[in-house]
């Protein structure tokens, strides 16, 4: 990859994506205006690889089932389209999965450390459920 300049945007939540998960449009507009900019390199906000653990929060956007693929290709060909390249950072949210969406499931992690005072216990995750999630990136 080469960028065009050395201004390079790190990934930031926006908290713009829909409630199942894709790009929105005014997501989308929020990527574009960054790229229209001359930003080199746009990295996308954390993405979660495994639903629901994986998750940390309602307007997290997802990448674990290919029904996400066309909007996120679609916000990719629109920041190419003004010569900005793109990244994504990959997450898994391990002990801060956001409690609502594991309805009643515990939070999965490395230890039983929580993420924060106060917050859920999370299980250390079995060895299939780690190679699960390293598949999920693949």
């Amino acid at each position: 990859m080469t960028l065009k300049n050395r201004i390079i945007m790190p990934p930031m939540g926006t908290n713009m994506a829909t409630l199942n998960g894709e790009v929105s449009q005014e997501q989308l507009e929020y990527y574009e205006l960054r790229a229209k900019g001359g930003t080199g390199l746009i990295t996308i906000e954390n993405i979660c690889i495994d639903f629901p653990f994986a998750s940390n929060g309602t307007t997290q956007l997802r990448i674990d089932n290919d029904q996400y693929i066309p909007r996120l290709f679609k916000l990719t060909e629109t920041l190419h389209k003004h010569g900005a390249c793109v990244s994504i950072q990959l997450n898994h949210a391990g002990a801060s999965a956001y409690a609502y969406r594991l309805e009643g499931q515990t939070p999965l992690s490395s230890s039983t450390t929580p993420s924060k005072k106060h917050g859920n216990i999370p299980r250390p995750m079995t060895h299939e459920e780690i190679y699960h999630a390293v598949e999920k990136i693949w």
